[in-house]
This record gives C-alpha cells, structure tokens and sequence, in this order.
C-alpha cells in the first residue's frame, strides 16, 4: 500500500492544517526562484516560498512527488479537547497534514505555504525548481526527549546563506540545546512508502556533526516548548505598502543567547510586469536624544548592518513616495535578512507596493493636526508697523482637513472614528457621529471661536503652496474678549452709556475714539510652504515618510486694539493624523 495507508503516527496524521492558521497573501509581482533536490524515497525539505502554483495537485503534476505531507509544529500547543468526564481527549494532536496523489479531494493538504517544512515522498530522483514568494520561517517546538519515539520529534527546516553549516552553529541558541546530553537529530529517509525512517545525524556526538544542508528539515528533541524560529525572528510576513500606504514596516528580533549583526539587502525580485520598484528609502536610526532620524534611498544590493543584543528587536521603516508610482501598477522586491554571525541564518520576505484603490486615501487628504509657534509681534508707533521678537514663543495647537478635491479648512474641533466597514471618517460635531462609528474621538483647538468650528481656505489655497484663512468673532460671541458675565449692560451703548452706538465696527461710524461695549474681531491666518515665507520663492513641499510638513504663518488680528492691526509670525508644524476624505455635516 501507498503512504496513505501507512502507519499512522508520522505521517499520516497529516495536514488537516489547510493552513488556516497561517495568514500570507500570494502577490503577484516579488518572488524568487526555488529549487528542490530530492531523492528516491523519503526527502524531508524545507519549502522557503510559496509557489505561484501553489495548489498540491498543480505543483506536483508533473513530478514524481506521489505523497506530500506538511508539519504542523503548532499541533502540540493547541488546546486539547475532553470529553464530559475530563479524562479522555476527543481529538489526537495532527502534527502533520497529507496529500496524495489521485486522492486530491479527500486529502486535507491542499496547498503548499512557504516557510514551512514537508515530507515528500518521490518514486525517482528529481530536482524541481519553482518561483514563489519567500515567507520567513515559523516554527513552534514542543519539549521531547531521545528517548520518546521519533513520531514526537520536532521537524524543523535549515534557511541559510550557505549550502551547509554545522547543526551546533544554526540549531545551538535554540531549544535544541548546546550539549549532546538527551538531545539528539535525524535525519529523514527510506524507499517504503508506508513509513520513513530515521538515522542519527549526530555520528558520535554534538562536537563532531555532520553539517545539515540548506532547504532540508531534520527530526529533532527539545529541552522545552516555546516559538523559536532560528537566530532570527520577523514579526510579519513581507514589508507591505497597501493600498494608499506611504510607509511600511518589519520587526526583526534576535532569538539567540548572544549578540548578533544582521545584514539587510534589498535585491530585484522576478516581476510580471517587469517594472522596477520604486525609489524606496530606510529611516535611519535616531543619532542622539535631540536629533530627528532622517531618510536614506534604498538602493539594490547594498547593504546595511544591524547590531542586536539577545532578543533585541529592530524596526525597519520604509517610504515611498506615491508621486512617483503608477497608480495601477503593482511593484515589488525582495528584502534579504541575514545573520553574520555563526549560524549564517538567511531569511528573504517580499517588499509589496500595491496599486491605488478608488476607495485609497492619496496624500495630502485627511486630517491635519500639530501646532504653530509664533514668535514675533508687530510693535507700534503712530506711523509704522514693526515686527520684533517677543519675549517668549506663543504656540497653539492647530488641525486643518484637506479634503479630495483638495479643500483646505481650518478647524476649532472635529470629532473622528471608524465605521463598521473600516472607513475613517470625520463630522463637524459630535452630535452628528452616527452609531456605526465605533468609539468616536472628539479634538479642539482653542485658536479659534467655539462659534466657527469651520473655516473654509480662501480661493486658490493650496495645501504645500499657501494656504489663507479669515474668521470674526462676532461682538455677541460667547468667547469675545469684550463680552464677559461682569459687564453692567450689554445693551449696544456708547462708552458713557448715554445712547446707542452706531452700527458696524468701523471707528469712523463713532464720534468717540473710544470703541463701545462690544466689538467684533477679526482674524487673517496665512500658511505659507514657501522659503522663509516669501511666496516669490519657489515652495517646498517634501513628502516624508511621518506624514508631517511645516512652513511658516502669520497671524494677523484687527479690533484688539484702535489703531493698527496686531500681526505675529513664526511657523507650524504639521502631521497628517487620520485619513478621512471629506467632513461631514459641514
């Protein structure tokens, strides 16, 4: 009988693991070339990338693979079933997932996933190379003895930079331990199709190993159940710029017991359109504790170092500018993680940039927030308006909504949140959130009058050009300086409350050069991305991978005072903070 009839502990309990547990989405565009060496018989493989093809039955049909089985090494970790009594488990643990040949419906492996391990069994010898798309290793160990059977044994694969390496040297920092003392490691082989055997790939002992080859998995015991992927760790399985993304990350942790330098390269990937990626650049790491880390391009295969202690984790972040990539074109790379230390551990992930979706939210749109920081004040004699430093810097805060079609408003509070369908989406009020906005957040600025929560930029303003705004607190507003609850009257009269001052804020409507009770102020906020402020300089209007821009402002009041108007100025920063394409109920 063929394997599928065979005994059943190790490979027959295989691959009702239809992968659900692991989450990888096959694109189309980064992938590299695979190749696997077998030999007649067993073959226990390390699969690296996920197949375009990746449907068992396709990436077998024309090979002598008759029987495919996939380990699960998170089996023996999952919760155990009992029954009413308690005492006897429902459900054998099913470490591992079969495939075979003519039987496709009825097996529960239906798919080859990349990062993890196999048994294949082949009628011949064969190499078969493929391309697909690199996943990083994941690997679960439970604790088992030489003693116990060799069913038990953790199948772990070798992803390396080089062909062989020393079994110490790439499985010595993990549970499989630095002493031969209870530990041992097979390797997988045999022509019987209804059961692989073993060999000791030890020959005499942990100090004089065999090396074990990149792309095979070895049978191994463990001094304790824990995740351990190999000396490194990635946190995700590619560096993904999704639909509208600007930046991307991956976590990258050192798992071993020592210190250790990994080496980031990013390489050319096979792509079906062929298109190159676009220009992609690294945050750099922070200099000290005052400077801003900047951005340096990425280019292919050159490298840059990371020096991590045990479990030290590092964050790769990655930009690009939207600008310069076709809206419906998919890109891709290959992003190289490699261990310069003994083991020469190699992980490859896929660096994505996907095409711009109708529903993506294109920079600049969306909510704005940061601060301004005025500096200088205008100082007046009877003839001239000068502007000086002042004693000190005015910062307020400021939030600013750029909508689709790039409208510019200013805004005094908004409230935000995420629909059911996961949209962000922004209101005048909180009162006009509707209830499938989950957990709505309310922001404000005191900059502005609570009575004009919204103020719409004056014609041609452009957001990274200039941007102009002008708003009155009217007299009767409830935040107007003149207007308090102490004030005997606010019954429109003149200064010595003998009769009613005329309408309309201008003096010249006034016998007095004292203004009346109330009085209404106005206010002119102008933002300028332009060198200096001059906007006979070209302006700059870099995108950076936080999402922030700064420029300078003025800010110009009327009616504070009787002659002139008070004008301050200094900069702002800001940061995009929420993408919503339009404010509703405005």
């Amino acid at each position: 009988m063929r394997a599928r009839n065979q005994t059943k502990k190790l490979v027959t309990c295989l691959l009702c693991f239809t992968f659900y547990t692991l989450h990888f989405t096959l694109y189309a565009v980064p992938r590299v070339t695979e190749t696997l060496v077998l030999s007649e018989g067993w073959n226990a493989v390390y699969i690296e990338c996920t197949p375009t093809n990746a449907t068992c039955e396709a990436f077998f049909r024309d090979t002598p693979v008759i029987s495919a089985a996939a380990f699960r090494s998170g089996a023996y970790s999952e919760t155990a079933q009992y029954d009413e009594s308690g005492n006897e488990k429902l459900q054998a643990e099913l470490p591992y997932l079969q495939w075979n040949r003519g039987e496709e419906s009825a097996s529960a492996l239906q798919s080859i996933i990349g990062g993890n391990t196999f048994l294949l069994f082949a009628t011949n010898s064969a190499n078969i190379t493929f391309e697909g798309v690199p996943a990083a290793p994941k690997m679960t160990w439970h604790k088992v003895s030489s003693s116990e059977s060799v069913e038990s044994f953790n199948m772990a694969g070798v992803s390396s930079a080089q062909e062989t390496i020393p079994i110490k040297d790439y499985f010595g920092e993990g549970p499989f331990g630095m002493s031969s003392s209870g530990r041992a490691i097979y390797s997988i082989y045999g022509t019987n199709p209804d059961r692989p055997e073993i060999k000791d790939a030890e020959h005499g002992g942990f100090g004089r190993l065999t090396p074990i080859a990149r792309g095979k998995a070895y049978a191994l015991t463990s001094t304790s159940s824990c995740d351990w992927p190999g000396v490194i760790g990635v946190q995700g399985d590619s560096v993904s710029f999704n639909n509208g993304d600007n930046y991307a990350s991956i976590k990258v942790m050192n798992c071993g017991t020592t210190n250790h330098t990994f080496r980031f390269t990013m390489v050319s990937s096979k792509s079906v359109s062929g298109e190159e990626p676009p220009p992609i650049s690294r945050r750099l790491p922070r200099g000290d504790a005052i400077s801003e880390p900047g951005y340096t391009n990425v280019d292919v295969s050159v490298a840059w170092d990371v020096q991590l202690k045990a479990g030290e984790v590092t964050e790769q972040i990655f930009s690009i500018d939207r600008s310069q990539v076709d809206a419906s074109t998919e890109y891709g790379a290959i992003l190289v993680i490699e261990d310069l230390g003994a083991s020469k551990m190699r992980v490859r992930l896929p660096i994505y940039v996907a095409p711009v979706s109708e529903s993506a939210v294109a920079y600049p749109t969306g909510l704005w927030i940061g601060e301004i920081a005025l500096t200088h004040v205008t100082w007046m004699d009877d003839t001239n308006s000068i502007p000086v430093k002042a004693g000190g810097t005015l910062k307020m805060s400021v939030m600013m909504h750029v909508d689709a079609n790039g409208t510019c408003r200013l805004l005094q509070r908004v409230a935000a949140g995420m629909d059911t369908n996961g949209t962000a989406r922004l209101f005048k009020e909180l009162a006009n959130v509707p209830a499938e906005i989950e957990a709505p957040k309310r922001f404000s600025t005191v900059m502005m009058s609570v009575d004009t929560p919204v103020v719409a930029a004056e014609g041609g303003s452009v957001f990274g050009d200039e941007a102009d705004f002008t708003w009155a607190i009217a007299p009767t507003a409830r935040d107007n300086p003149f207007r308090h609850a102490w004030h005997p009257d606010h019954d429109g009269k003149t200064a010595d409350y003998e009769g009613s001052a005329p309408s309309g804020d201008d003096f010249a409507n006034y016998a007095s050069p004292i203004k009346p009770e109330l009085w209404s102020i106005s206010n002119r906020l102008d933002f300028s991305w332009h060198e200096l402020g001059n906007r006979n300089l070209p302006a700059t209007f870099p995108y950076n991978a936080e999402e922030t821009t700064s420029g300078f402002v003025t800010w110009e009041v009327t009616g504070l005072i009787a002659k002139r108007p008070i004008k301050s100025v200094g900069t702002f920063t800001l940061k995009r903070v929420f993408k919503a394409k339009e404010l509703e109920g405005n």
